[in-house]
Order: structure tokens, then C-alpha cells, then sequence
């Protein structure tokens, strides 16, 4: 024997197998059945492969009134009006949206299943299967509120995502749990809206215990109005974000405009590719020499003459192109990369104009030299972006001195959008931003500065809900004290993963389009990587599978309806007749026509 069977090699050809109903009598009337009909269907499952299904319908002899009886088994196995199994269901919607498999290469892997398949019917397939999840999310609510409710409750982050003109994907997570609890789809992130979300999700799971949130004042107000009394923590990247955005922006948006006007970096980079060849020649003596130089210790004659002029032209070019590149990877404000630019330029322009003097230059290097003064001494003798710069400075420091305070996001961190915090109490913090706010305010010229006492009315705006008190629990162990995370970095990252999870999945980013057209319930599926979840989802059934073919089909194929709807509800006819240039005129004529 060569190897072990694979679903490929089971059966030379299609087998044949019969299905009839299993029931001996009417579940009506109790009277007798006969053969109504029998039907042939070409179906695929994953553990038999490609087979024809012989189906053999009943019905009851009395007439009484009762449905026609088809086969359980074959139910269970296959969707009604479906040519494929429940299980190539679930393989097709795990393969895509879990394991982010492009169409392609999920029917590559089917096929060596013995499962024959287009690309068309596995995106089918995949949607049916995030839309019977929901069902069966929705079916095991109360069981979720239970298992939630055992733990002490849930800690609810909330917040929505779109893409430019799109409509707002909104989504719950419980902190504690990390499972997806709701999402929807909404035109904009308005009260109303977010206030029926909240009500639909108090209705589920019962009311949290405490939500994280961003300072959206859609979203506030929905929880005042839904979730009375419930603590709320307002995250801290979010508001230090806002209250530097609002403190610096006038400033950053004058540099950057300026810079713009001016255009030094295409220049630059011309210069600095024509002279990338010579800089790798030359590459480990600049390193050396500016390793001395860094190290305060005095380099050797052989070694500064050892490198070329034009290597420290392109050098210092490419120090000032990469300043840029100098922040924590958490955009402005807390990265300033036009300002860098800026000031690096201001340090280059010196030493070239004390190079270009050197009577050892050859004229091909002064040229070169010229070109790279000539680019940077407009933008240096800018004095409107002098003085903007200098402003941007003197706010910037007061704003790190408040992300040191709130031990979040702080300076040469390096740890980007993923930053969490430290793990310092909340009393502690919050002792440290009074110290902050008291020494700013007994400052004469830091509190003068433009913006400050604006930033202090947010501060004291949001203090409250900043450092708000951490929640106790009731668990089966007893009183726990949970203080929730200070940023809403769960449903950030969340959001990001869906946008790599369609360029993975199709090679494209996730653009306005592609997030009006997903279903609002693909977020569902990253649940199934939670063991305890998969397991209240399941009810008792073997595996997913068999728990969709539970799923009523009457309210997948509604929900199929609705999310194909037009967005105008408009038929697709219809909508073709409006592309006419002469109908627009042609319904305002009638319209005024018959209302005159």
C-alpha cells in the first residue's frame, strides 16, 4: 500500500446514494405515507467528495394538510437548493475570512478535496456562512449574557470604522473576554443610531460594567442616554491625540504648506540618487569617521581625507530626508516629521556652506554642493516658517510634558499605535497630571501660549471619565477590582486587522467600496478563535457545521435578500433607466407639471 486514501481517490466516479425520509408515519394525523416523488441532486461534501444524491419525498395518504417529508440526513448535510454541504460552507468562509485565503486558493484546495468549485459560488458560499454565523450568534445570546455574566460582566469597548464616503461599521468587544459581541453598519456615527446599537446590545447581553471609549460625542451621548450610571473611561491616546491636534495643528499646518511651497525634497532626492553609488564605496570610512565624531574622540588625517566630499554632500542630504523618519510611528502630533525636516535642514545648511569653501573641491563637487545650498537656503531663510516652527516647539514641549505625566504614548517610546500604557495605577497618573496642571498654570509664559487654557478646559472637561475609578466584579471566586484598559487599543487594532486582512484576501486595500459592500457580521469570525466561545456557539453539535444546518433557512435567506437590497432600493432596471441624460429633466417636468 502507497499511501493512504485521499477524498480524490475514494471513488472513480460520482457514487450514488439514496436519502428517504426516515419517519414511518404522518407527523400530523399519524396515518400512513407514500411516495410523492423522487429527485436526483449533484452534491459535494468535504468527507465523500462529489456524489449524486437520490431523494425520495413522501407524503401523507390522508391529505391532511402537512408538508412533504424529505430526508433529515440529506438536510443535514446539505442546504436546501444547495449542490454543496455545510461543511464546504464553513471550509469556504474559514478559508477566506479566518485564514484570509484568497478565492483562488480556496478553490484550489477544494478541488484537492475532490470538491469542483468557481470562484463565483465560493464567494456565495462564504457569505451564507457569515450570515448563518450571525444567526447562530444571535441564537446563543443567552447562553453569551450567562457565560459573561459568570465572569462578572463585560467590559465594553466601542467604536466604528469607515473609509472616505463609506458608510460606519460599529463593533462591541468585551475586554475581558476579547469575544465580538455586536456590530452594524450605520450611514454615520450619529446619537441615534449608536443609541439603538447600545439598546440592542443592553438587550442581549444586559448592561457592562464599565465602557472604553474615544471622545466621539455621538458615542457619549448614546451612553448617556442608554447606559445611565454606567462608568465610562474616555481613552488616553485618543484625548492626547485630540488636545495636541487642537494645541499644535494652526502651526503644523503653516510649516507644512511653507514646505510645500517651497519643494526642497524633490530636489534633494535627485541629488542624493545620483550620489548613491559613490556613498556605498565609501560607506564603512563615513561610518567610522562619524563614529569618532559621536564618540567626542579626535579622528585621524588619513581617515576624514579618506572620504570623498561628495559622500558627506550625500550623507547629509539623507540625514535631512530621513528626519522624517525620526517619530514613534504614531502620527502627528505626537510625531512632528515636517517640523524634523525643517529643523535637520537648518543644521545641514551650515556645514555645507562651510564645505563649499574648501579650497580642495574640485568644480564638478562644487557644483553639486551648490545645487544642495541653492534648495535648502530659501527654506532656511523662511522667516514665517522660522517663527511657525518655533511656536510648534514651545507647545510641543508642554504636550510631551503631558504624555509623560499620563505615562502613555511618551516620547522615543517607539512603541506606535500598539502603546498601552504603563501599568501604573490610576490614582498614580492621576497624581502626576495634577502636578502637571499646577505647574503649567504657575507658569507666566508656558500658560501664555496659544491654545493652553483650551487644553486646560479639556482636561478639566474629561477628567472624570479619564481617571475614573477601576470597577469591581462579582465572580464565582468572589469581589474582583478591574480597572479597564486606559486606551481603546482592542477595537484600533481590530480595525486594522480587517484592513490587512483585505489586502491579504484580495490584494487590495480596504477601500470605501469593499467596506460598503462586506457584511456588517464578518467581525463575528474572529470569535472562532476562542475556544470558550466556539463552544456556547456549538449548543452541543459536533462541529460548525452541523450547527449551521440548524440555522433556520427561512432567516438566512432573509437576511440574503437584505443584503443585497440596492442601496437605493431601487431595482437594478430602474436604475439603469435614471443613467438616461434625458430622464432626470423628464421626471422634474412631470413632477412640476402635476403639481401646478
Amino acid at each position: 500500500m502507497t499511501g493512504a486514501l485521499t477524498t480524490p481517490s475514494l471513488f472513480p466516479e460520482a457514487p450514488l446514494v439514496r436519502f428517504v425520509c426516515e419517519l414511518d408515519c404522518c407527523p400530523r394525523c399519524g396515518g400512513a405515507l407514500k411516495v410523492l416523488k423522487s429527485r436526483m441532486r449533484k452534491v459535494a461534501t468535504l468527507h465523500i467528495g462529489q456524489f449524486l444524491a437520490h431523494e425520495t419525498i413522501l407524503f401523507c395518504e390522508h391529505g391532511c394538510g402537512g408538508p412533504a417529508l424529505r430526508s433529515r440526513e440529506l438536510a443535514d448535510l446539505v442546504p436546501e437548493g444547495c449542490n454543496f454541504g455545510y461543511d464546504v460552507m464553513v471550509f469556504a468562509g474559514r478559508s477566506l475570512f479566518q485564514q484570509l485565503h484568497t478565492v483562488a486558493q480556496t478553490v484550489c484546495e477544494l478541488a484537492k478535496r475532490n470538491v469542483r468549485i468557481s470562484e463565483t459560488e465560493v464567494r456565495e458560499l462564504a457569505t451564507r456562512f457569515v450570515i448563518g454565523l450571525a444567526v447562530a450568534h444571535a441564537e446563543a445570546a443567552p447562553r453569551l449574557r450567562d457565560h459573561l455574566g459568570a465572569n462578572g460582566g463585560y467590559i465594553l469597548h466601542l467604536d466604528s470604522t469607515c473609509q472616505k464616503g463609506s458608510a460606519h461599521l460599529m463593533t462591541g468587544v468585551d475586554e475581558l473576554s476579547g469575544m465580538v459581541l455586536l456590530n452594524a453598519r450605520m450611514p454615520t456615527e450619529n446619537g441615534d443610531a449608536t443609541a439603538e446599537f447600545l439598546s440592542n446590545l443592553v438587550d442581549r447581553y444586559g448592561e457592562p460594567v464599565a465602557v472604553a471609549c474615544d471622545m466621539s460625542s455621538a458615542i457619549l451621548n448614546a451612553i448617556g442616554k442608554t447606559l445611565d450610571g454606567v462608568p465610562v473611561f474616555i481613552c488616553h491616546f485618543h484625548f492626547l491625540r485630540d488636545l495636541g491636534k487642537d494645541l499644535m495643528a494652526e502651526d503644523y499646518a503653516q510649516i507644512r504648506e511653507r514646505l510645500a511651497r517651497h519643494g526642497p525634497k524633490a530636489e534633494l532626492k535627485r541629488l542624493a540618487r545620483e550620489l548613491r553609488d559613490r556613498t556605498h564605496d565609501c560607506a564603512k570610512q563615513l561610518e567610522t569617521l562619524i563614529e569618532h565624531l559621536d564618540n567626542g574622540t579626535d579622528p585621524a588625517a588619513e581617515l576624514v581625507t579618506s572620504v570623498p566630499a561628495e559622500v558627506v554632500l550625500a550623507a547629509l542630504t539623507a540625514s535631512a530626508l530621513e528626519a522624517e523618519n525620526r517619530g514613534d510611528g504614531c502620527g502627528f502630533p505626537f510625531d512632528r516629521a515636517h517640523l524634523a525636516f525643517f529643523r535637520q535642514l537648518q543644521s545641514v545648511l551650515p556645514a555645507l556652506s562651510a564645505l563649499r569653501k574648501c579650497a580642495s573641491l574640485d568644480a564638478p563637487t562644487r557644483k553639486l554642493y551648490d545645487r544642495a545650498i541653492k534648495t535648502m537656503k530659501p527654506v532656511c531663510d523662511d522667516a514665517q516658517l522660522a517663527a511657525a516652527a518655533d511656536r510648534l516647539e514651545r507647545a510641543a514641549a508642554v504636550f510631551d510634558d503631558l504624555r509623560v505625566a499620563m505615562r502613555i504614548a511618551e516620547p522615543q517610546s517607539g512603541k506606535g499605535l500598539n502603546d498601552d500604557g504603563r501599568q501604573d495605577d490610576m490614582q498614580t497618573i492621576e497624581a502626576r497630571v495634577e502636578q502637571f496642571r499646577t505647574a503649567l498654570i504657575a507658569d507666566p509664559e508656558r500658560s501664555a501660549l496659544p491654545g493652553i487654557d483650551a487644553m486646560l478646559a479639556q482636561l478639566h472637561k474629561y477628567w472624570r471619565r479619564l481617571f475614573a475609578d477601576p470597577v469591581v466584579v462579582q465572580t464565582p471566586d468572589g469581589e474582583h477590582t478591574v480597572q479597564p484598559q486606559r486606551t481603546n487599543n482592542i477595537l484600533e487594532r481590530f480595525f486594522r486587522g480587517l484592513n490587512r486582512a483585505c489586502r491579504k484576501r484580495s490584494g487590495n486595500r480596504l477601500t470605501a467600496a469593499v467596506l460598503d459592500n462586506m457584511l456588517p457580521d464578518v467581525p463575528l469570525v474572529a470569535n472562532l478563535d476562542n475556544p470558550a466561545y466556539v463552544e456556547l456557539l456549538l449548543d452541543g453539535c459536533e462541529d460548525l457545521a452541523q450547527r449551521l444546518a440548524k440555522v433556520d433557512r427561512r432567516t438566512v435567506t432573509a437576511s440574503l435578500i437584505q443584503v443585497r437590497k440596492p442601496p437605493s432600493g431601487l431595482s437594478r432596471s430602474t436604475r439603469s433607466i435614471l443613467r438616461n441624460r434625458s430622464i432626470p429633466l423628464q421626471i422634474a417636468v412631470c413632477i412640476l407639471r402635476k403639481t401646478a
